[in-house]
């Protein structure tokens, strides 16, 4: 059975040629989340929540493994053809010839834009499935490629003097998106080729209009110069898109980061993945994931400074939480990125259309949730985004993602040769070693021992490392009389829900930081179905990794980095250790 699947309007399923009943609403809306991310791992979490949202029944893993199964029986395959279960999560497979999303990309990059756009059955994707986030996210990205497409179509064709052929195309889109100026002008443009001289005119005076109204601001001066060529008489120069929103429009500094973090050590590899996917893939979107301590703040700064060049527009770096580890207002931090906006009606427009005209890079530090980091992501344009968060932020549809583990042993031992000098390491190479793997070799780790055994320059390696090999005495060692430390490792674990959390809590008792699901199981007092649950969200916030290969659940052997570690075991000593954990289910 030859089956085809359409997400470019309403969702429709085609058995040779014919139309198929996808089945009942929950059904429906599993179908229609495994087709927005096609050939990619979608969590069993993630449907779950878009299923039922806020209110899952207890049942809700097997309710969601009966509608897969159904699908499966609908559509043909076994278990590990067309949907199959891996990690934790479903992956859909499909070729470009059968789901009309991957033949529109495959036909845009094979130079074919007018054929991609006939791919599209109405101007929504997915009508009537908007409101579930982890689709709502997909669609907004496929509109805005479909958006990005229409434009450069147009474009060349007005560049060959098309226009009059595209004007009803245009005026169709700019229905739908009103306030985009790039649409504007190149509808302006359209009907100037078109000797339809006061159209256009009224096109510029409708958007200052409106523009004025909504947002506070004025056309672009791309938009002003259109709109006096053709008050000129001229005909209007090939459109480009926008320069920006008058608000922004001054003299940027070519930089607006931290200073380059000083002894930076490898990550070549995941640099050089991460530059190729921002420069060499075009991605606008990139997240940095990682347990606390990974350094990926220091590592995002660090590759933005190498970019300088390719994002001449500027580099920003804004973290999303104050000192207080609270989330600061949105209008805060576009204020930060923008200064000017606060007299617009809508400053998070005004940042919007001002990257959307610009190359720039923004850096945005210490996201928690997908909703944090959305109202800053540009709608079009060449503009990118590179997010830091320990949460691996799986709702940001169509992000390139980079998980950003530990130094290796070479690395750390490099850094701390940096920091307190080669000669010292040289002499004792073994115990400098043994104190970067006490440290769990993640950077913050090494950055504090380092800085440490640089101030107890009397101190010999070898004792040093004596001192770290008592695990209840890491935290004292390393942080001092500086709490920040300990703050940070509090935030991370204080809020994760009570399950994790009292989870958390219960792991710290093992003695040690790598354990089985059914060691895990044993400790946590459940079954293992329930206990691997709990271990997937941990794993979600970055509190666990899995290191090595990948296998099923129970034969995989889980890890906690150093420091939340020796953090829980404090924490875990001052437990009452035959609590029970809530909501975790009954022990096996």
């Amino acid at each position: 059975m030859g089956v085809r699947f359409g997400i470019l309007g309403p969702l429709l399923v085609l058995a040779d040629g014919r139309a198929v009943d996808p089945g009942s609403r929950k059904q429906q809306i599993l179908l229609a989340a495994l087709l927005c991310h096609p050939n990619t791992r979608v969590s069993a979490d993630a449907l779950v929540e878009a299923l039922w949202e806020d209110a899952p029944p207890r049942t809700a893993r097997k309710n969601l493994q009966v509608y897969v199964c159904a699908l499966r029986r609908l559509l043909g395959g076994g278990p590990g053809e067309r949907i199959s279960h891996q990690c934790g999560g479903y992956v859909f497979r499909a070729a470009a010839a059968e789901l009309d999303a991957l033949c529109f990309e495959q036909r845009v990059r094979a130079g074919a834009p007018a054929e991609a756009l006939e791919l599209w059955r109405g101007p929504a994707a997915l009508e009537g499935f908007r409101h579930v986030p982890l689709i709502a996210g997909a669609v907004q990205r496929l509109e805005r490629r479909r958006l990005g497409v229409l434009e450069d179509w147009v474009e060349a064709e007005l560049a060959a003097g098309g226009g009059p052929a595209v004007i009803d195309r245009v005026t169709e889109a700019v229905q739908h998106h009103p306030l985009r100026e790039r649409l504007r002008m190149l509808q302006m443009t359209a009907l100037g080729q078109a000797g339809r001289r006061s159209e256009a005119l009224a096109v510029y005076d409708e958007l200052r209009q409106s523009l004025a109204q909504e947002l506070g601001l004025p056309p672009s001066p791309a938009l002003a110069r259109c709109y006096q060529s053709l008050l000129a008489g001229a005909a209007p120069a090939r459109p480009r898109p926008p320069a920006a929103p008058p608000t922004a429009r001054r003299a940027l500094p070519p930089s607006l980061l931290p200073w380059d973090p000083p002894n930076f050590t490898g990550r070549t590899v995941p640099a050089r993945e991460l530059t190729e996917a921002l420069i060499g893939a075009g991605t606008r979107l990139a997240v940095v994931t990682g347990p606390l301590g990974t350094g990926k703040t220091a590592f995002a700064v660090h590759l933005a400074h190498q970019l300088g060049e390719q994002f001449p527009d500027g580099r920003f770096f804004v973290r999303l939480r104050g000192e207080d580890g609270r989330l600061r207002p949105l209008e805060d931090v576009v204020a930060q990125l923008l200064p000017g906006t606060g007299a617009s009606a809508d400053p998070r427009r005004a940042w919007q259309l001002w990257l959307a005209g610009h190359r720039a890079l923004v850096v945005v530090d210490d996201a928690r949730r997908e909703s944090e980091v959305r109202p800053l992501l540009p709608e079009a344009g060449e503009s990118a985004v590179l997010v830091t968060a320990r949460p691996r932020l799986i709702g940001l549809e169509g992000a390139y993602r980079l998980w950003l583990a530990a130094f290796s042993t070479a690395e750390a031992v490099a850094y701390l040769g940096r920091v307190i000098g080669p000669d010292r390491v040289a002499a004792d190479p073994g115990s400098a070693e043994r104190i970067v793997l006490a440290a769990g070799s993640l950077p913050l780790g090494v950055r504090l021992v380092a800085e440490r055994l640089a101030f107890l320059s009397h101190v010999p390696l070898r004792e040093y490392a004596a001192r770290l090999a008592d695990a209840g005495a890491l935290l004292d060692e390393l942080c001092g009389s500086d709490l920040a430390i300990r703050t940070r490792l509090a935030e991370s674990i204080g809020e994760l829900p009570a399950p994790a959390y009292w989870a958390v809590l219960r792991l710290g008792l093992l003695s040690q930081p790598a354990f089985t699901l059914h060691q895990a199981a044993a400790v946590l007092g459940t079954e293992p179905g329930a206990a691997v649950r709990v271990l997937e969200s941990l794993l979600e916030a970055s509190l666990l990794t899995v290191p090595g290969v990948e296998g099923q659940a129970d034969t995989v052997r889980y890890e906690m980095p150093a420091l939340p570690y020796a953090y829980v075991r404090e924490l875990a000593a001052r437990t009452d250790e035959h609590a029970p954990v809530p909501l975790l289910g009954p022990a096996a």
